[in-house]
């Protein structure tokens, strides 16, 4: 019986949540299991189902069904491989659990085989189902150490690995204190994303599940240990913790390299833009950053790029994006200027728009400046989206003249300056705002934000890959060029003439085109233009 016809089984008797899936799927391996010790009552469903609950009850709760159900169900699944199984209904799984690809499997077990790793961490293993088997069958040598800290999780690998020589099975999360006394040659791990975790019972750099994987695995390696963990963009250049958990890093460790994984590699539950982080203990000459690109099962690293340690360890974050773009002209030109460069929190307030949702909009007194309402740098301010809301409410979302609006959310960058209207606006959650103080204009900022370097600074702190997806707090960071005032004055001054020659030029060049097209046409039907 193949897997989805077992499905059907559990479909029809009302079972088909995965978590339900799943937990009947190994109240049926448990029982199978305890069932080799007793074959003459496979046939008996009323035994069988006594053996059932005796045997599962206790970790998995009271069977939903009858015993006639859980013959049909067991004789249904009990031939299905239980990690195939819990693969297939949590391949799609939008909300639900990350499954790694099999390529990044492939890609560890080249690890394993370089660097020859004696004792191996692999955490969340659940996450990596997809060729795990392989993995453990293919260093025999090589001590396992699988952890979950989800009870179905656990059973269905004391199930799948418990009677591998080379492989124990440890209930513990890897957000609090755990895996006490125990050091490691290799740790793989793909922690949660952004997520607060529950119960800290020591103190930690961040607060978010990612920073704190990264720092509790780091107490256990050894003298001589690699840790190998997927983290999402932010570690790169966030600040809230992850500065000085870079510190950290650097003070104590080797980051050995940095490369960004393909988009999509975790999708559907997330999309946003992830790299593998390899971190060392013995210190090395060089980086190695560049980009995975999947071929077939395995992947390869394209762009790759050797970065002397002291060069790394220089720069005030690790955006790989602008290191990978040292060779463009503009990037380098604006690193090694003289021109002082100043931070946008140093210089402006940035905040975040208000959330408001599509179904909330309705005639009112309050205009919305949404992404769609900024077209070639420029607001248009008709047909805006309004609400109907009391001024005090939104007063501090309320744009006021040379603010600067950049887009966060979308699939392209949009920035523009905002000029007082006679109507209150204020900005979408989908917009940053960057309010100037006295040191510098926000039509300045803009033309900066639209340059060639500009861009590349902001694509660097994008969290997301197809879907932009920028911080804020992220922004705030961002260095821009301080130039004298009235220099800021003369280039806002150039820019704005010369847009204003390229659009008249535009506009008669449309306007004759359209001209010639007409007599064309006309020509087309007997008639002389």
């Amino acid at each position: 019986m193949n897997i989805d016809t077992a499905l059907n089984v559990l479909y029809q008797r009302q079972i088909s949540s995965r978590e339900q899936l799943l937990k009947e799927m190994l109240r049926v391996k448990m029982t199978l299991k305890k069932l080799q010790e007793k074959l003459d009552i496979k046939n008996d469903k009323e035994k069988l189902f006594q053996l059932m609950k005796k045997t599962t009850e206790d970790e998995l709760g009271f069977f939903p069904a009858d015993r006639d159900d859980f013959f049909d169900i067991f004789e249904a699944l009990r031939k299905i491989d239980l990690i195939d199984f819990a693969l297939e209904i949590y391949k799609n799984d939008r909300m639900g659990m990350v499954i790694s690809p099999m390529h990044l499997t492939h890609y560890i077990s080249d690890r394993i085989s370089s660097l020859k790793p004696r004792k191996i961490l692999i955490t969340e293993a659940e996450k990596h189902l997809s060729g795990l088997r392989d993995l453990i069958d293919g260093f025999q040598d090589a001590e396992f150490i699988l952890t979950t800290q989800y009870k179905p999780m656990h059973i269905l690998l004391q199930l799948s690995f418990g009677d591998k020589r080379n492989a124990t099975i440890r209930f513990e999360s890897i957000y609090t204190i755990c895996l006490q006394d125990n050091n490691f040659d290799y740790i793989y791990s793909l922690p949660d994303f952004g997520h607060k975790a529950d119960d800290i019972s020591r103190k930690f750099l961040t607060k978010d599940s990612d920073g704190i994987a990264i720092e509790n695995m780091l107490t256990h390696l050894n003298e001589s240990g690699t840790l190998d963990i997927i983290v999402p963009a932010k570690i790169t250049f966030a600040t809230m913790g992850y500065e000085k958990l870079r510190t950290y890093i650097v003070d104590n460790f080797h980051v050995d390299s940095i490369y960004i994984l393909p988009e999509g590699t975790f999708r559907p539950v997330t999309a946003i833009k992830t790299y593998l982080l390899s971190i060392s203990t013995k210190r090395k000459a060089k980086v190695e950053i560049g980009m995975f690109e999947p071929n077939k099962k395995v992947v390869e690293v394209k762009d790759r790029k050797s970065i002397p340690t002291n060069e790394f360890l220089s720069h005030e974050d690790w955006r790989i994006e602008l290191l990978l773009a040292d060779d463009d002209e503009h990037i380098q030109r604006f690193k090694n200027s003289n021109i002082q460069k100043v931070k946008l929190k140093d210089v402006a307030e940035v905040f975040r728009g208000k959330s408001i949702l599509k179904k909330d909009t309705s005639l009112g007194n309050i205009s919305i400046l949404n992404i769609s309402n900024i077209e070639n740098g420029e607001i248009d301010y008709r047909d805006m989206d309004t609400i109907d809301e009391e001024e005090r409410k939104v007063k501090r979302y309320e744009l006021m003249t040379d603010d600067v609006v950049l887009s966060c959310r979308g699939t392209a960058i949009k920035s523009a300056v905002f000029a007082k209207q006679d109507k209150i606006i204020i900005a979408s959650a989908n917009l940053i705002v960057i309010r100037t103080k006295e040191k510098v204009k926000g039509e300045f900022i803009k033309i900066f934000f639209e340059s060639p370097v500009g861009l590349a600074i902001i694509k660097s702190f994008q969290r997301g890959t197809t879907i932009m997806n920028i911080n804020y707090s992220d922004i705030m960071e961002m260095e821009i060029p301080l130039l004298p005032f009235d220099k800021q004055q003369e280039i806002i001054n150039q820019y704005q003439v010369e847009l204003e020659v390229y659009k008249e030029t535009i506009k008669k060049a449309e306007s004759r085109w359209s001209n010639i097209k007409d007599g064309l046409y006309n020509q087309l039907i007997g008639q002389e233009h």
